[in-house]
């Protein structure tokens, strides 16, 4: 099996559950580290899911992110298998852009 270290994901949040990656049919993901940045004037509140978009599936929830401030999630162990999503929202608005880095086993 092959192995690539690579960007998982990245892309502005909304206030709707969406879909930030997907692992590949026959392939395994893990999350090393998640990059949340608030490009905006007003504090704002990002919640995880791994697996599925439902709130079952909420991993993190809330986590509060300051006015230009930014989070970093280090060494994770989230396994996402073949077809199951890490999915995201903010509570309101499109100010957190979230960067998702990983390793792809295919």
């Amino acid at each position: 099996m092959a192995v690539t270290i690579k960007r998982l994901a990245q892309a502005a949040l909304s206030a709707s559950v969406t879909t930030r990656y997907t692992a590949p049919a026959g392939a395994t993901a893990q999350v090393t580290e998640i990059y949340l940045v608030n490009t905006g004037t007003t504090e704002r509140k990002v919640s995880i899911y791994q697996g599925g978009a439902a709130n079952g599936n909420m991993i993190i929830n809330g986590l509060a992110i300051e006015p230009g401030g930014s989070v970093i999630i280090q060494d994770t162990k989230i396994v996402i298998a073949a077809s199951q999503v890490l999915a995201a929202k903010q509570d309101v608005g499109t100010d957190i852009t979230m960067t998702v880095y990983g390793v792809e086993e295919v």
